[in-house]
């Protein structure tokens, strides 16, 4: 098993970039050790010393090239085969915190009430590790339910340095919830190699980040990258062990509806045979839309089918079956 560990040389921060040069190579099919870091973090945090991931002095006091998004982001990794077209399937097999302590941030000018925030706040959140729950504040303890807010792959060539901060067609900053361990997340290759990215560990988030921080986390845990040429995609898919998840992303939540839901009626048609407007009947009795997010700039719309709906429907889509050896 490779493994993806942060510094200053193997991470990149606030940007995705077709240009990056991969600094690790592994094959399809692998599994790769994963630990992230956030910005959040800081060397002289009001924690016990020992708390403080021990990675984070050297990146910010050594990295110079950031953003122009915030995000520290481990990789890119090469995956040995993936050309454009096709398909990366990222196993999330397990995912644990890496430190005893989160944050949450609010800031001006950001999040959903911009306006009402004069100052910048951090707040330190301790984990109770032996039940599993973070300490928001005195008497409020919130279930950890750990997750990735940003995977992705490098964007096309033609769109240069992108931002960190906005889910697009490579995935990048998705924040969605549902992609804890045991779920299956699948990104359209853009480039060779497909230079798969990840960082913006979260120990819990609600739906929609309206303050545009989660739990800010470090995290740990195993991703096993696969190649996938057996069906076509346009924009991140998501498979849970119970739901198929569509995403949609743009300037407004309306049309981050019509995207994601267009997407899943897409794919009822193609890979169910299931007419557009039996499929459109169905969205509309069977399917839960979600906010994924408002405040990234792009905003975010997933939309969850159960899949035992989907096995009603006779045959299984690809996507919902394992890769064929």
């Amino acid at each position: 098993m490779k493994a993806l560990l942060p510094s200053p040389l193997t991470i990149h921060w606030g940007h995705f970039d077709a240009s990056l040069a991969p600094i690790e190579q592994i094959d399809d099919g692998e599994t790769l050790f994963v630990r992230s870091v956030s910005d959040v973090y800081a060397p002289d945090d009001p924690v016990p010393s020992e708390w403080i991931p021990p990675e984070i002095r050297s990146i910010q006091s050594e990295v110079r090239e950031r953003g122009p998004g915030p995000h520290i982001l481990s990789g890119p990794v090469f995956i040995g085969g993936a050309r454009p077209g096709d398909i990366l399937q990222v196993d999330i097999l397990s995912l644990r915190l890496g430190a005893p302590y989160g944050c949450n941030l609010l800031l001006p000018l950001l999040g959903m009430f911009p306006d009402r925030i004069d100052y910048a706040e951090k707040q330190v959140i301790p984990f109770d590790l032996e039940t599993g729950h973070a300490i928001v504040q005195p008497g409020v303890r919130i279930a950890i339910r750990p997750f990735f807010g940003i995977m992705g792959v490098a964007p096309p060539v033609g769109w240069g340095r992108i931002s960190s901060a906005q889910p697009r067609q490579h995935g990048g900053n998705l924040d969605n919830k549902e992609l804890v361990a045991g779920t299956t997340l699948f990104l359209p290759v853009w480039v060779d190699g497909g230079l798969f990215s990840v960082g913006d560990g979260h120990a819990a988030q609600g739906d929609g980040e309206v303050d545009i921080t989660a739990i800010e986390a470090c995290l740990e845990g195993e991703l096993r990258l696969s190649i996938r040429r057996d069906f076509e995609l346009s924009l991140p898919l998501v498979v849970t062990p119970t739901h198929l998840i569509t995403m949609g992303f743009a300037d407004d939540l309306d049309q981050a509806a019509r995207i994601a839901v267009s997407i899943l009626l897409e794919l009822l048609e193609r890979y169910c045979r299931l007419p557009w407007r039996q499929g459109y009947r169905l969205a509309s009795i069977a399917a839960d839309l979600r906010v994924t997010q408002v405040v990234n700039g792009m905003k975010g719309i997933h939309v969850a089918v159960s899949r035992d709906v989907l096995a009603q429907l006779g045959g299984v889509p690809p996507f919902l079956s394992p890769k064929a050896a």
